[in-house]
C-alpha cells in the first residue's frame, strides 16, 4: 500500500512539473523570433531536455520525501491494526513534530488507555465469575431470545447439567428449564419480578426471575435466580409442629387443673376427702407441667450447642448407683444388672446419669409387671457400650426412624405419661459429648438402647 501511494504522488508531481515545463518551453519558444519551423524545432527540443533532465530528478528527489511522510503513516497504521487484534504493546513514533507526530501521540495514549480498561474489564469479569461461582444460589442469565448466556457452577450442579449442554443453548431446548421457566418470556416482556416455588424430585426450590433493561430502558434479557428452600421447608415444618407439640402438652395438664379448680371454687365438692383427692391431682399435674417446662428448656439449652464439661469418670459407680435406685422404687418389674470392671472413661457424670434415666424410665413405662428390664455393659477398643434391654411393647418398625424426634409418642392414644422429649434430649446430650445412640426394637418383643462412652486416654 506505501508503494502504490507513493508512486501515485510521484507520477502526480512530476506531471505537473513536467507539464510546468511544457508551458515554460512553449512561452520561451513564443517570445523568440524565426519561423514557424525553428519555433516547433525548438519546443521538442526543449521537451526532451526538461524529460531528460527534470523529470527524473523531481521523480527522485519526490520518492525520498514522500518515503519520509509515508513512513510515520504505516507505523501508525501498524498499531491501528494491532490494537484491534488486541496487541497493545505496539508504539508509534512519537519524534516528529507535526500532525504526523501528533497522530503517533494520540494512538499512544489510546493504546494505553485502552489497555487499561481492557485490563479493567478483564479484572471485573474474573471477580464477576468467582462472585457468581461463590454463591449458595444457582445463577443463569439469558438474552431477550431466551438464550444462555452466564450462568454459575451452583446452577449446572442443582440440575445435574454439564456445560456443553447449557453454553449458548435456548432454555427451551432443556427440558428440565423448560418447565420450570415457562413464565420467563412474561418476565421479559412485561418487565417485572417472578418469584415462584416448585418441587424438583426431592429438592424445594425457589425461583425468581427478573428482566434486564439497557441504557434506554429496553429489555435485554433475564436473571434468574435457583434457592434450595428444602432445608428451610423442614425447619417451617418442624417449627410448626413444635409449636402444635407444646401448646398440646401444655394445654393437658392446664385443662386438667383448671377442671378440678373450678369445683373447688363453686364449692361443688364439699368432701374433705375429695377435696383432698382434687389437691393430689392438682399437684400431681403442676408438677408435669414444672417438667415439661423444664424438658423444654433443658433441650433448648442443648441445641443452643453450649459444650458439656468432661472429666475422669468411673462408669461402674454411675451405673450401679442408677441400678440402686430403680432397683428400691418398683418390686414389679425385676432389673437386672451384672456388673464388670470397666476402664475409666472420659465423660460427664451428670449427664450419663440423666441419659441412664432416660432409658429406665421410657423401659418401665413400656414394660407389664412382671417383665424384665437389663443393663449391660461391653468394653470396646476405644469405647464402653452400655445398653438397657427391656421386655415391653417394643416399636415398630415404621416408627424406628423418629423415635428421636421432639415430642414423639409410640403411644398414638397418648394414654403413657410423658412430654416426648427424653429421648431428644439423650441424643442431643451425646451429640454434644461426641458419642453416638441407636436402638434395636421388634415390636411386641422388647427394645435395646444402646450409646457409647469413651474411654480415657492414657
Amino acid at each position: 500500500m506505501k508503494n502504490i501511494l507513493i508512486r501515485r504522488i510521484t507520477i502526480l508531481i512530476s506531471a505537473s512539473i513536467f507539464i510546468s515545463s511544457i508551458l515554460i518551453a512553449s512561452l520561451g519558444v513564443y517570445l523568440i523570433e524565426g519561423s514557424k519551423a525553428d519555433k516547433i524545432e525548438t519546443l521538442v527540443q526543449t521537451l526532451f531536455i526538461s524529460i531528460a533532465i527534470i523529470i527524473p530528478f523531481v521523480a527522485a528527489l519526490s520518492y525520498l520525501v514522500l518515503k519520509r511522510i509515508i513512513k510515520p503513516v504505516k507505523n501508525a497504521i501498524n498499531v491501528a491494526i494491532s490494537m484491534s487484534q488486541g496487541d497493545f504493546s505496539v508504539r508509534a513514533d512519537e519524534n516528529l513534530k507535526d500532525e504526523i507526530g501528533l497522530l503517533g501521540r494520540t494512538l499512544n495514549k489510546m493504546s494505553i488507555d485502552l489497555y487499561r480498561n481492557v485490563s479493567q474489564l478483564f479484572i471485573e469479569k474474573n471477580r464477576l465469575c468467582q462472585v457468581l461461582n461463590g454463591l449458595d444460589e444457582g445463577m443463569m442469565a439469558v438474552d431477550e431470545n431466551r438464550r444462555i448466556t452466564h450462568y454459575n457452577k451452583v446452577f449446572l450442579e442443582m440440575f445435574s447439567l454439564k456445560e456443553n449442554e447449557v453454553k449458548d443453548r435456548c432454555i427451551d431446548d432443556i427440558g428440565v428449564l423448560k418447565e420450570e421457566l415457562n413464565e420467563l418470556s412474561q418476565a421479559i416482556e412485561c418487565k417485572y419480578t417472578i418469584v415462584k416455588n416448585c418441587v424438583c424430585g426431592d429438592v424445594i426450590m425457589r425461583i425468581a426471575m427478573s428482566s434486564i433493561e439497557n441504557e434506554k430502558n429496553e429489555v435485554v434479557g433475564a436473571v434468574v435466580l435457583f434457592r434450595d428452600i428444602t432445608e428451610l421447608e423442614k425447619l417451617e415444618k418442624v417449627r410448626r409442629e413444635y409449636v402444635a407439640n407444646v401448646s398440646h402438652e401444655l394445654r393437658s395438664p392446664l385443662t386438667s387443673i383448671r377442671g378440678l379448680i373450678e369445683p373447688l371454687m363453686d364449692s361443688i365438692v364439699t368432701d374433705e376427702e375429695d377435696i383432698k383427692r382434687y389437691h393430689k391431682i392438682i399437684y400431681q399435674e403442676s408438677m408435669r407441667l414444672s417438667r415439661l417446662v423444664d424438658d423444654i428448656m433443658e433441650l433448648s439449652r442443648l441445641q443452643s450447642n453450649q459444650p458439656i464439661e468432661k472429666a475422669s469418670v468411673d462408669l461402674n459407680s454411675v451405673i450401679e448407683m442408677v441400678y440402686e435406685r430403680y432397683k428400691l422404687s418398683n418390686d414389679s418389674i425385676n432389673l437386672i444388672y451384672n456388673p464388670v470392671v470397666l476402664p475409666r472413661v472420659y465423660t460427664n457424670y451428670d449427664r450419663i446419669e440423666q441419659i441412664l434415666v432416660i432409658l429406665l424410665d421410657n423401659a418401665y413405662k413400656f414394660t407389664p409387671e412382671g417383665g424384665k428390664i437389663e443393663i449391660f455393659t461391653e468394653e470396646k477398643s476405644n469405647d464402653v457400650l452400655i445398653s438397657v434391654r427391656d421386655s415391653g411393647i417394643g416399636i415398630a418398625e415404621d416408627e424406628l426412624g423418629y423415635i428421636f424426634d421432639r415430642f414423639y409418642k409410640s403411644d398414638k392414644s397418648r394414654s403413657k405419661k410423658g412430654s416426648g422429649l427424653g429421648l431428644s434430649i439423650a441424643k442431643e446430650i451425646l451429640i454434644i459429648m461426641g458419642e453416638r445412640i441407636n436402638v434395636i426394637s421388634t415390636y411386641g418383643c422388647g427394645s435395646t438402647f444402646e450409646f457409647t462412652v469413651h474411654k480415657e486416654e492414657n
